[in-house]
């Protein structure tokens, strides 16, 4: 039994606030000390429920979150940025897929920390349904074969993960009031949690996602520049000021697409 574990940030047991999950803030290290101490309870719940092989990509910010001398030996790191399948790189082959430390979508009530890869999203629409980080990476994995069986987040994100997850394990490590407050789980519960957790993910199937072949991509951005600067995008349409449209393929490929003008939307716009 092969897993890849894809371990992001927001939705940790203790984490409620931006300064905490970048890395040049002197808060960063509640982050990084619950992404090193989670990743390795998830690793243990693996090995005792009889996994064979674990692997670990970083997910989170720049990629360089996780600790070599930190992780659990028995297995190995994906780390830095950029990968060709970011937040599932390493994820061909497996036989399941566990997504730590996930949050809900741009914009969904109660979410700790909410966005969707980047705060620079509002929102991602495909065929019409809105979707987040989490349906992203499951897709993704369906397309080469791997399902999720385990989804670790804030109550908002388990319960957004339920809409298209079947057969899957689920812990709660927080319950949000708020995109900045939640209720969190003790670091020592929650690590108990997801060592437990896994334990009874590795005996479930999953469903793969049934995604269709062509998808379109619309996608909208906080304000009007961003989508400016991905009009250089061939194939991209502008549906309004805000709204960029452009289909694709295959999953995989939306993905690719997605994150490019993702990028493009990320530069200087001069504190305005």
């Amino acid at each position: 039994m092969k897993i890849l574990i894809s371990i992001d940030a927001e939705g940790l047991q203790g984490v409620t606030f931006g300064r905490q999950v970048k890395p040049d803030t002197t808060e960063y290290q509640v982050l990084k000390s619950a992404m090193n101490k989670s990743a390795n309870a998830v690793i243990s719940g693996a090995f005792k429920g009889g996994a064979d092989e674990v692997l670990v990509v970083d997910a989170h910010d720049g990629n360089r979150n996780l600790d070599v001398e930190e992780i659990d030996s028995r297995s190995q790191v994906i780390l830095g940025w950029p990968k060709e399948l970011s937040m599932v790189q390493g994820v061909e082959g497996k036989d399941q897929l566990f997504l730590i430390g996930y949050h809900t979508r741009a914009g969904a009530p109660n979410g700790v920390l909410s966005h969707t890869y980047s705060t620079n999203v509002h929102r991602l629409r495909i065929n019409g349904k809105e979707v987040g980080e989490l349906w992203l990476s499951a897709a993704v994995a369906s397309s080469y074969g791997v399902p999720v069986t385990l989804v670790a987040g804030d109550s908002q994100t388990i319960e957004e993960a339920k809409e298209f997850l079947e057969d899957c394990e689920f812990v709660t490590l927080k319950e949000g009031f708020s995109r900045y407050s939640a209720r969190s789980l003790s670091m020592k519960d929650a690590l108990g949690k997801l060592e437990e957790g896994t334990q009874k993910a590795i005996k479930r199937k999953g469903k793969l996602l049934e995604v269709d072949v062509t998808l379109t991509i619309e996608l909208e951005f906080q304000n009007a520049a961003m989508a400016d600067n991905c009009l250089i995008v061939p194939g991209v349409e502008r549906l309004n000021g805000y709204t960029l449209k452009v289909t694709a393929q295959d999953v995989v490929t939306a993905y690719k697409i997605f994150r490019v003008l993702v990028a493009l939307s990320d530069f200087d716009h001069g504190g305005y």
